[in-house]
């Protein structure tokens, strides 16, 4: 199994159309946002309501991913632009030979001693497992 310090990421690239178009499904987006709110809910800095959940699903767009092939499909890492300079870190997982993809995870982190899942343009893409 990978962890943070031995795990087959590739090079963080530039998103693509098709990496986008993947992240709008709605079994993608919603299930993101969805954990996004229940964590940020009550967030003494983002109190995220839901006037902010349309906008940030409008405003939804990948700037960059990273791949690992594993065996049993592809883990994704997607950085996502939610509006007002506020971006995501995903994990999706596309299943080998077949057109179906899952949500796995958001990436959370600590920092000023409170754990967030919102990260700035310049926070580097990383590997996250949980």
């Amino acid at each position: 199994m990978s962890d943070e310090q031995h795990n087959s990421m590739g090079p963080v690239l530039d998103a693509t159309a098709d990496i986008q178009k993947l992240s709008e499904r709605p079994e993608i987006i919603y299930p993101a946002i969805d954990t996004l709110y229940r964590k940020h809910h009550e967030h003494r800095v983002h109190r995220f309501t839901e006037e902010h959940r349309e906008k940030h699903i409008a405003n939804w767009k990948v700037t960059k991913y990273a791949e690992e092939e594993v065996a049993y499909g592809i883990n994704c890492f997607l950085k996502v632009s939610i509006g007002d300079d506020l971006y995501i870190h995903i994990r999706i997982h596309r299943h080998k030979n077949q057109d179906k993809c899952d949500f796995y995870a958001l990436h959370e982190i600590i920092k000023h001693n409170t754990a967030t899942c919102v990260f700035t343009e310049d926070d580097p893409l990383t590997y996250f497992n949980y």
